[in-house]
């Protein structure tokens, strides 16, 4: 009888056990990971990503009133996190020169709009994009800013993939925002970005969390209702919970040094540091010496 009872038990937990693997949303983004990671994965590049199939909604990207508005504000949250993450100002420092000396790589950049804000406090910042209309665009931009005259960023068309393939070891910071919940191959983008980071040197992620508290505003509501972004420009199967890109950073041998929450307002267009992380996060991490 007793073992009759084991062997039951012992089948019911092995059928729970696959039907946990087949239908569990983290397994099966876990799955993902490893099938496709070094040994499959070939690029980055979404070709269904709403950026690089439909390029026409990228001409209104510097038009602080247009769909892309809350990028444009996004600034005034994002610029000052990375800046005292990467220093501290003594009283009396200039902010316009506050990062210089300090390398920092922007990938997917898009229209340069973080790269020239990073440009501004005096860093020598290059922005990546596989799109080479937004380069091209980032680069009219650039040359279009008297307060850049003296330090444009360098704009270049290529992946990560590549770009770290040639620049390993390379930069002071990295800077993904709002970027990874476009890309294919998410291991990859990641083990690439770490790869063009100097030892010792960081790395800042933003980007939505997968969560239906996230799927009901960013793209129901934001997307759908109030057209705050463009519609389709989020999926919400390639969001991220904070301790798959924290899971992620580690294997690549990098310690987290902090996870925080934010939220976009659209009433007021401004955004907001939270203590949740149910709408998006922010990741800060060093790559080990």
């Amino acid at each position: 009888m007793i073992k009759m009872a084991t062997k039951l038990f012992c089948d019911l937990h092995t059928v729970k056990a696959i039907l946990f693997r087949r239908f569990s949303p983290i397994t099966h983004f876990s799955n993902n990971i490893n099938i496709n990671c070094r040994r499959d994965a070939h690029s980055t590049i979404d070709p269904k990503d709403i950026f690089q199939a439909n390029p026409k909604i990228i001409k209104t990207f510097w038009d602080p009133e247009g769909i892309f508005k809350a990028l444009h504000t996004f600034n005034y949250l994002r610029v000052p996190y990375i800046r005292e993450s990467l220093i501290e100002i003594a009283p009396g420092e200039k902010f316009s020169t506050c990062l210089k000396g300090k390398k920092i790589l922007d990938v997917g950049c898009g229209p340069g709009l973080l790269s020239e804000g990073l440009a501004k406090l005096g860093a020598e910042v290059t922005g990546i994009d596989a799109n080479r209309e937004l380069i091209e665009m980032a680069k009219n931009h650039g040359y279009k800013n008297k307060r850049l005259a003296n330090n444009l960023p360098n704009y270049i068309w290529t992946t990560i993939e590549d770009h770290s393939n040639t620049y390993a070891d390379n930069y002071d910071a990295i800077v993904v925002s709002e970027v990874i919940e476009h890309v294919a191959e998410k291991e990859l983008f990641v083990e690439s970005c770490v790869r063009a980071t100097k030892p010792g040197g960081k790395l800042f992620f933003t980007t939505p969390s997968r969560t239906r508290f996230a799927q009901f505003f960013i793209i129901f509501t934001f997307e759908n209702i109030l057209r705050n972004y463009p519609k389709g420009a989020h999926q919400y199967e390639k969001f991220m919970r904070p301790s798959e890109l924290q899971f992620m950073l580690e294997m690549n041998d990098c310690f987290v040094e902090s996870i925080k929450g934010y939220f976009y307002y659209p009433w007021g267009n401004n955004w907001e540091w939270t203590k949740n992380k149910m709408f998006s996060f922010a990741i800060e991490a060093v790559k080990s010496t």
